[in-house]
């Protein structure tokens, strides 16, 4: 299949459940709601063997990198192209492509990058949305890192409660209250 028509049928499967293109103006809004792990089975471009690797990797938190998103730039230690497609947010609802161009100049978010070869998934930590992103070609560290990508000083992000609660201390249901 051309790469043309690969990226065209993975923008109509992405799409088939949201709007072809969104803008992305205030990360947390509207978080992803659904299992993180399973939403890479939506992107069925990618072959099935390398979406299994994918969310074993993610279920265990084996991400390869944490980048920084501005508003026309994704940082870290490889190089990143700067579009964000197929996003999953709020209750299974995805994204095309995604705008940034909301955002103010010095608004930044991090998010966790895994990747198989040449599909790279990412998960911001504000908001658990699921997305696609490009890896520059032939990039492995070029890119200038964010100040703290090291390690993380907090848990990745993780999976919603099997209840459907928030997990806030105020909207947590009564089975998520009690197990703290």
């Amino acid at each position: 299949m051309a790469m043309g028509a690969a990226i065209a049928h993975s923008v109509a499967a992405a799409t088939a459940a949201g709007p072809a293109a969104c803008s992305w103006d205030r990360p947390g809004q509207d978080s992803f709601m659904g299992d993180v792990p399973a939403a890479v089975d939506r992107y069925t471009d990618i072959a099935p063997a390398v979406r299994e690797r994918l969310k074993a990797r993610m279920r265990a938190h084996e991400y390869d990198d944490v980048v920084e998103i501005s508003r026309d730039r994704i940082v870290g230690r490889a190089d990143y192209e700067p579009g964000i497609r197929g996003m999953h947010f709020g209750e299974g609802r995805v994204c095309g492509t995604v705008s940034r161009a909301g955002w103010s100049e010095g608004l930044r978010e991090r998010a966790l990058v895994y990747c198989e070869g040449s599909a790279c998934v990412m998960v911001p930590t504000v908001c658990r949305n699921v997305s696609r992103i490009e890896r520059v070609p032939g990039s492995g560290g070029g890119g200038a890192r964010p100040p703290g990508d090291e390690e993380l000083v907090f848990d990745p992000p993780a999976p919603v409660c099997p209840h459907r609660c928030l997990g806030t201390r105020r909207r947590r249901c009564r089975p998520c209250r009690r197990l703290r």
